[in-house]
């Protein structure tokens, strides 16, 4: 669909800035999906999801990226799902839940922080938590306990927000032990299977995929600056497609976690999003409490899992993932945009917010027009 439904003349602007920033190599393809009132206004696609000398796909609508960091929400959903239910208690102290009141059994700096960090302040980020630590490279094992306490003897609890992956890893096991579900299949059972999310899961058995980065390169220099080593990376040459770019992700938590590994499409993320659009509310999936409260912000921008800001104008909200992926809601207006880019499919991988925000702004700016253009006809 080539945006039909919206302005000719915004259709030409979201082509111009897409073919611009693909030009200066913000990603290698771009897909854009944008939804208003559940109902599809624009989807088009521009680019390659794999781009390489000896072989090259275009975008499609379907093309399946691994969403990285927009994981965060899923899990966020299964979360709040369970705590409609019941199953979860978000104002529960950790050292209280299974498995970490397990985990800090004879560890006393694990037990004092986990009796301080309660599950709402995982969504929200305010754990105090440090943002990141490489597991697989810590050499403990399977028994992330003891990496838990190094990062700890490292990075104490901090005061305020500190967006961390390492609250959405936590919040992955809280899922999986109130659901009584592996974490792939607590994902698949209480969301996406209810909500008809046919191209999201872990560990996906097919495409199409758009590529990501070459190896962990980035990564690689993010342990090195911790002073670790890892010896098992993978190849540099090659691609990753169909595999989590994150090395936690992969390397530790074999491709499922709370904080990266899931794949999706655009109309996937749409249709989660619709959920905070007040289909959720109405269909009693989320309790509405709930619901709102995710949005709000709770200090440093962040809400239950969201992101609020900038980033998100005109009283928006969303998430990002590191690959390129980025959802955009704005309740005041019913509105949803994903717009998947492989940003790290390129020579040299940039920051692309700009380009996000200038896309966003002109979906804004025409959606504002249309609710001005319904006031003037009651």
């Amino acid at each position: 669909m080539n945006g039909a439904i919206l302005a000719a003349n915004l259709t030409a602007c979201l082509d111009a800035i897409a073919t611009r920033g693909l030009a200066e190599k913000n990603a290698a393809g771009l897909v854009l999906r944008v939804e208003r009132g559940e109902r599809l206004i624009f989807e088009n696609t521009w680019g390659l999801a794999v781009d390489l000398p000896d072989r090259s796909l275009p975008m499609i609508p379907d093309t399946q990226f691994d969403i990285a960091s927009l994981t965060k929400l899923f899990t966020t959903t299964v979360a709040l799902r369970l705590a409609t239910l019941g199953r979860l208690d978000l104002d529960a102290v950790l050292s209280g839940c299974e498995p970490m009141h397990s985990l800090a059994a004879g560890r006393p700096l694990l037990a004092k922080a986990f009796s301080r960090i309660t599950v709402r302040s995982l969504m929200a980020h305010s754990s105090g938590l440090h943002y990141w630590y490489p597991f697989y490279a810590a050499k403990a094992g399977p028994d992330f306990a003891p990496i838990l306490e190094e990062i700890l003897v490292r990075f104490p609890l901090s005061p305020g927000t500190v967006y961390s992956d390492l609250n959405y890893i936590i919040l992955g096991k809280l899922v999986e032990s109130a659901a009584g579900l592996p974490l792939d299949a607590a994902l698949k059972d209480l969301v996406a299977g209810p909500l008809g999310l046919a191209s999201t899961c872990y560990r996906p058995a097919s495409g199409p995929f758009a590529a990501t980065e070459f190896g962990n390169g980035i990564e690689q220099a993010m342990v090195a600056e911790l002073g670790l080593s890892f010896d098992a990376w993978r190849d540099p040459c090659v691609p990753l497609a169909g595999e989590p770019d994150d090395g936690n992700c992969h390397y530790y938590f074999d491709d499922t976690a709370g904080h990266a590994g899931i794949f999706s499409t655009v109309r996937d993320a749409c249709a989660l999003g619709n959920l905070y659009l007040d289909l959720g509310i109405r269909s009693g999936f989320i309790d509405p409490g709930l619901a709102d409260e995710s949005r709000l912000d709770h200090g440093g921008g962040r809400g239950l899992g969201f992101q609020l800001g900038e980033l998100y104008p005109d009283g928006g909200f969303g998430h990002t993932g590191f690959t390129g992926t980025y959802l955009y809601l704005n309740a005041d207006l019913g509105l949803c945009a994903a717009i998947f880019a492989n940003r790290l499919h390129v020579e040299t991988p940039k920051n692309i917010n700009a380009w996000r925000k200038e896309l966003i702004k002109a979906i804004l700016s025409d959606s504002m027009q249309g609710d001005s253009h319904d006031r003037e006809k009651e």
